[in-house]
């Protein structure tokens, strides 16, 4: 899986999305899964292109990356990057209710608010510069909760 943290002066990209237990929606950084044989840099371009509509250049630094294992997905493993250059204006893609930019104090409020997951807690800390770019934490996951087993 790949993300893209894209920025705008001091605004964020989020999209809503369908992404709670109960199929509610929920503000995340777009992204989605890599397709077989497809770069990781390649998958992050076509996944913000079909979730937000804009046109990304190659992607900039690691901003950070997550590793799960669950009993559904053993080993999964998510890279997020800053989105470097871009072009366009935010559309929402086909499964995405809304795409559009956020001050970042107001992006974090939806990212990090309580009863959020681990790793939605993690997004929040990288936003606020809590988390050092690069970093990289490993959660487990029982199917009903998630445990942060470490973080370097």
């Amino acid at each position: 899986m790949v993300t893209g943290v894209v920025r705008r002066g001091g605004e964020i990209l989020l999209v809503r999305v369908r992404l709670g237990a109960g199929g509610e929606s929920l503000w995340s950084l777009p992204g989605g899964g890599v397709e077989d044989g497809e770069l990781i840099h390649e998958a992050l371009r076509r996944q913000l292109r079909e979730e937000t509509g804009l046109l990304v250049g190659e992607p900039g630094r690691t901003a950070f990356l997550v590793h799960v294992d669950s009993p559904s997905r053993p080993s999964a493993r998510a890279a997020a990057f800053e989105g470097g250059t871009w072009s366009g204006e935010p559309a929402p893609g086909d499964d995405i209710a809304r795409a559009a930019f956020f001050v970042l104090s107001e992006a974090l409020d939806p990212l990090g608010r309580p009863g959020g997951t681990a790793q939605r807690e993690l997004i929040a800390a990288y936003l606020s510069g809590e988390a050092a770019p690069g970093a990289m934490w490993v959660f487990g996951d029982d199917g009903t909760d998630e445990t942060l087993i470490a973080h370097w």
